[in-house]
């Protein structure tokens, strides 16, 4: 073999060593972006989810400085409502009546009543109000 031969073959080998090491350099970098991309999508969603936790959390400090929320009620809701409901259901049951049609529908009304407010006492004490004076109960 010539001397130009040996040099071309050399150099053929040289590129192509350069050449597929520069495919594995690419490669590898290009796996380093995709994580880095995965991790800011992964941050700018966290922050996208606490600030709305935190536009949450204002609106309600908001309406309770403002005092749009009981909170009287809320702890009498708490402690006391189950109690004045498991009361009223059983004074103001439909079965309770069953001569009267009329009484039994004014009855039925607040029953339906009491059942979708049985965690608010305040609502729970006006219908024990409304049923004392609507179905004559004690």
């Amino acid at each position: 073999m010539s001397d130009t031969t040996i040099l071309q073959d050399s150099l053929n080998t040289i590129i192509t060593e350069q050449i597929s090491g520069a495919a594995n350099t690419v490669n590898i970098w290009m796996w380093i972006a995709f994580a880095e991309l995965i991790l800011i999508i992964f941050l700018l969603a966290t922050t996208m989810k606490k600030n709305k936790n935190t536009s949450d959390n204002k609106k309600l400090k908001k309406d309770a400085l403002s005092g749009e929320i009981d909170f009287g009620n809320i702890l009498k809701s708490s402690f006391h409502a189950q109690q004045l409901y498991d009361e009223l259901k059983i004074m103001c049951h439909p079965d309770r009546f069953p001569n009267d049609e009329e009484k039994n529908k004014v009855a039925n009304q607040i029953f339906q009543e009491i059942s979708k407010n049985r965690h608010n006492y305040n609502k729970l004490l006006e219908l024990k109000e409304q049923a004392k004076q609507q179905l004559n109960i004690i």
